[in-house]
């Protein structure tokens, strides 16, 4: 039965023997620990809701020495690849209680060296790494690699857990399916070549391209943003491929941003996409859609990327254990008008 608000103050004993546990099921329960039924936590929960009982988060904090916060690291806020990354951990965060700080290192080690303290000093309970890099003042931290869980990038120190796509059979996908359009002068504008996951896509391609009998065509990018697939392009086609004024009949970019720049370039010097060039993107942002010609990418699901690493360290965290080592979630090739293949009509309603 519901208390009125003018009951005496609902305790955490009170919740425990109405439904019918003890105190420290509910603590963990209300904690989302995974050790707890999910329906025991349902049940907890429905009653806390109807009692009006309300966690004292400073005695919380004071008694598990946890912040109920976790921060996640990127290199730059502003990269339209990381929104929909961050809201998923903010979805699944918020459903349990904790509280999820973001902090961008802007390329700077000092930043980086800071957020990493905040581990340490206890602000924060986890960290989410969306650069590739543990700061290395968390190196020679015991057990640091069951607060910290990588997603998308993985991590060169220590064996951090993983959430991410397999980008070397993501590249594979993209490059068969241009091969599969008759095209053969391919090239490819590769990302960062420091960061695994571009490195990864850039030796698929490769690999793919030797494999088919071609000469692999890459520029390098120094970012993965619209300029730079701007340059890029530009210096692609003034290079030339192995016979001289040869251009790539089709360009395979690291990135959907690096796609959208590489086209303007390409309509800057009068080619038709994808009648002259056609492009594929990486990465499924939803501007895509509606950019023009509409662009073929492969899409990474960046939502269910967060929702996996928040459940993840926040499992970790709750147990002080290191489940898995590494997820790996499906991606989709999505075709359309910018490399030329027939996309499928609309179904009829």
């Amino acid at each position: 039965m519901a208390r009125s608000t003018s009951d005496a103050r609902v305790t955490m004993a009170v919740v425990a023997h109405i439904a019918g546990v003890d105190v420290s099921t509910v603590s963990r329960a209300l904690k989302d620990d995974p050790r707890i039924p999910n329906v025991t936590r349902r049940r907890i929960r429905k009653i806390v809701s109807e009692t009006g009982y309300a966690v004292n988060q400073n005695a919380r904090r004071l008694r598990t020495g946890r912040s109920d916060q976790i921060l996640v690291i990127l290199n730059n806020i502003s990269a339209t690849f990381f929104p929909e990354v961050v809201e998923g951990i903010e979805d699944i965060s918020s459903d349990r209680g904790v509280g999820v700080l973001v902090g961008s290192t802007r390329g700077s080690v000092a930043r980086e060296e800071a957020m990493g303290r905040q581990l340490l000093t206890g602000v924060v309970d986890g960290l989410i790494l969306l650069n590739g890099r543990v700061p290395s003042v968390l190196r020679n931290m015991p057990n640091h690699d069951r607060c910290i869980v990588a997603v998308s990038r993985s991590v060169a120190e220590g064996a951090i857990p993983l959430i991410s796509i397999d980008h070397g059979k993501a590249m594979d996908v993209a490059v068969q399916h241009v091969l599969s359009l008759g095209h053969r002068c391919i090239a490819h504008i590769a990302g960062p070549q420091e960061s695994p996951t571009f490195r990864a896509r850039a030796d698929s391609y490769k690999r793919n391209m030797i494999s088919a009998g071609l000469e692999p065509w890459v520029k390098v990018a120094e970012r993965f943003d619209i300029d730079t697939g701007f340059l890029a392009m530009k210096s692609l086609l003034a290079s030339g491929g192995a016979a001289p004024g040869s251009r790539p009949t089709a360009v395979i970019c690291a990135s959907d941003e690096i796609a959208f720049g590489a086209m303007r370039a390409a309509r800057q010097k009068g080619l038709g996409i994808p009648a002259d060039i056609a492009f594929v993107g990486f990465d499924g942002l939803a501007i895509g859609a509606v950019s023009e010609p509409p662009l073929t990418t492969i899409r990474i699901p960046r939502r269910q990327m967060g929702w996996a690493g928040a459940e993840m360290l926040l499992d970790n965290i709750a147990t002080q254990t290191k489940g898995e080592l590494y997820r790996e979630l499906p991606f989709e090739l999505v075709v359309r008008e910018s490399c030329g293949a027939a996309v499928m009509p609309a179904l009829p309603d």
